[in-house]
């Protein structure tokens, strides 16, 4: 392990994020988990294998769903779309899906709020996303906090 002198306020990881987007952007996932994602017409959807028998499945998470995760902001009790769960450790909402094949929950594909709202802007900039629909999540996420 280098021991070396450490500069004081330099982020060591700065030059790697920047060329990557860290694990949950770009190759990252794709190389750890073989995780190939499409946006398409109704989301963003996911090649993944089971993690219990490593059958291959095409998941779809919904715009809706997206954009629900996407309103999400720190300090604030995490909003989930239905059968979603936040992960405190991963600070990222997930959902947990059964494999055809064995039946178990071996598909959990996990988001981060700040890459569903990527995402979802995306999906508006191609035309995939329509902006009515969107002031009508943000109605219904609105009235869910109590606004």
């Amino acid at each position: 392990m280098f021991r070396g002198k450490r500069e004081t306020g330099v982020d060591y990881f700065d030059d790697v994020l920047g060329e990557t987007g860290g694990i949950h952007d770009g190759r990252g996932l794709d190389d750890f988990e073989g995780v190939k994602e499409r946006i398409v017409a109704d989301g963003l959807q996911l090649q993944m294998k089971c993690r219990l028998c490593g059958k291959a499945h095409n998941v779809v998470l919904e715009w809706e769903e997206l954009f629900v995760v996407g309103s999400n902001t720190p300090g604030a009790p995490p909003l989930l779309p239905a059968r979603w769960q936040y992960s405190e450790n991963n600070q990222d909402a997930y959902t947990s899906l059964q494999c055809s094949r064995c039946h178990g929950a071996g598909l959990a594909p996990h988001v981060t709020p700040e890459e569903a709202r990527k995402l979802v802007n995306q999906g508006l900039s191609r035309g995939l996303v329509n902006p009515q629909a969107v002031n009508a999540w943000k109605q219904r996420v609105a009235m869910a906090r109590g606004g």
